[in-house]
C-alpha cells in the first residue's frame, strides 16, 4: 500500500512539473511588453455586451475579453500602461482594469451617466464627464488614480461628452465638449494653480460638439461637431478657432505621429469615411483635410487611436461589430477585427507584465 501511495505521489508530481513546464514555454512566446488596443463594446438594451475587447496590435487579434459595467463607452489608459479606466454609462460607475492580467480590480461610483474619461499627462488623475444630472447642470468627477477614489466634482453646464487633457503653453488644461451649448469648457487641471479644477474659459465651436483630442505638444485641440459636419481646431495659446469642413456626422477624433507627420483622423459616422487633417503647425497644409479614407471603412466608424509609432490606427465601427486597422503609410484599411456588440471607443497603450 505504501509503495502504491508513493507511486501516486510521483505521478502527481510529474504531472505538475509538466504543466509548469508547458506554461513557461507558452509564456516565452508572450513578449514582456506589448502594445494593446482596448475597445469598449457598449451593446444595446436588447443585446447588451458590457465588455472590453483587447487587441494585440502586432497580430491584430483579440487576445482577451473583459467583463465590465453596464453600457461601457469611454475609456482611457494611464501613461504608464498599468491601468485602464472605463466609464459605464448605465450604472454610474468606472471600472478599473489591471493591464498585467486584464482583470477588473476596482469599481468607482461617479456621477449620473458617465460617458467619456481622460487621464492627466502625469497619470495621477482621471476626469470623467457625467452626461445627465439635471437639465441645468452636470459634473466632471475627478478620480485619484492611486487610491481610485473621487476627490472632486466639478460643476459644468448640462451634458458634457468629449474630454481631453494636455499640457498646453499655459499649463495642464482639460477641454470638455458641452454638446447642447455648442462650446468647449476649459478647466484648469494644474493642482498647483489657485484656479485648480475651476472653469477658466468657454470657447464657442460648431454645432453639437461631441469628441475632443489634443495634440501631443499641447498646442491644438480638435473638436468634432456632429451637427454641422465640421471640426473645430482650437489654438490653445490664443483660443482662436478654425472650423474645418469634413464628412457627414463627424463622431470621433484621434491624433498620431504618422509617417507623414502629425495627423488628426476624424471618423464620419454617417457616410462611413475618415477625414485626415494635417495637424502639424509648421506644415503649409496645417488644419486642412489632406486625405479622405472611404474604401472598406466599416459601418458607422466612431473613434480612432494610434499606435505609439503612428504606423497603425484602430477604428471601432458601431454597426458592424468590427474594428478597422489602418496602415497610416498608405491610409488603407488592412484588416477588420471582429469584437463585441456595438464597439464604441478605443484606447491604445504599451502594457508590460
Amino acid at each position: 500500500m505504501r509503495c502504491h501511495k508513493n507511486l501516486e505521489s510521483q505521478i502527481k508530481r510529474a504531472k505538475n512539473q509538466y504543466i509548469k513546464s508547458e506554461t513557461l514555454k507558452k509564456d516565452k512566446f508572450v513578449p514582456k511588453c506589448r502594445e494593446l488596443a482596448y475597445v469598449t463594446n457598449t451593446g444595446t438594451d436588447e443585446n447588451p455586451s458590457n465588455t472590453v475587447s483587447v487587441i494585440d496590435t502586432v497580430t491584430d487579434k483579440v487576445i482577451d475579453t473583459i467583463k465590465v459595467g453596464n453600457a461601457p463607452i469611454g475609456l482611457a489608459i494611464t501613461p504608464n500602461g498599468k491601468k485602464v479606466y472605463v466609464a459605464n454609462r448605465d450604472d454610474n460607475s468606472v471600472s478599473v482594469i489591471n493591464t498585467t492580467n486584464n482583470k477588473v480590480i476596482d469599481t468607482i461610483t461617479v456621477g449620473e451617466t458617465p460617458i467619456l474619461v481622460a487621464i492627466t499627462p502625469d497619470g495621477t488623475r482621471a476626469y470623467v464627464g457625467n452626461g445627465e444630472e439635471t437639465t441645468q447642470e452636470s459634473s466632471i468627477s475627478v478620480i485619484d488614480t492611486n487610491s481610485n477614489t473621487v476627490t472632486d466634482d466639478i460643476s459644468v453646464r448640462f451634458f458634457p461628452i468629449g474630454i481631453a487633457i494636455g499640457n498646453t503653453p499655459f499649463g495642464t488644461r482639460a477641454y470638455v465638449a458641452i454638446t447642447p451649448q455648442g462650446s468647449i469648457t476649459v478647466i484648469d487641471a494644474n493642482p498647483h494653480s489657485p484656479m485648480y479644477n475651476k472653469e477658466i474659459a468657454d470657447i464657442p465651436v460648431g454645432v453639437a460638439p461631441i469628441d475632443v483630442a489634443i495634440t501631443p505638444d499641447g498646442t491644438t485641440v480638435y473638436v468634432t461637431n456632429v451637427g454641422d459636419d465640421t471640426v473645430s481646431a482650437i489654438d490653445t495659446g490664443t483660443n482662436f478657432v478654425t472650423n474645418i469642413p469634413v464628412g457627414v456626422g463627424p463622431a470621433g477624433v484621434g491624433i498620431g505621429n504618422t509617417p507623414f507627420g502629425m495627423r488628426a483622423f476624424v471618423t464620419n459616422s454617417e457616410d462611413d469615411s475618415i477625414s485626415v487633417i494635417d495637424a502639424d503647425p509648421n506644415s503649409p497644409t496645417f488644419n486642412q483635410v489632406v486625405d479622405t479614407i472611404k474604401k472598406k471603412v466599416g459601418d458607422s466608424p466612431s473613434d480612432v487611436a494610434f499606435t505609439v509609432n503612428g504606423r497603425k490606427a484602430y477604428v471601432p465601427n458601431n454597426l458592424d461589430n468590427t474594428v478597422s486597422v489602418i496602415d497610416t503609410l498608405t491610409n488603407k484599411i488592412i484588416k477588420k477585427i471582429k469584437v463585441g456588440n456595438v464597439p464604441n471607443l478605443v484606447a491604445v497603450g504599451r502594457v508590460c507584465r
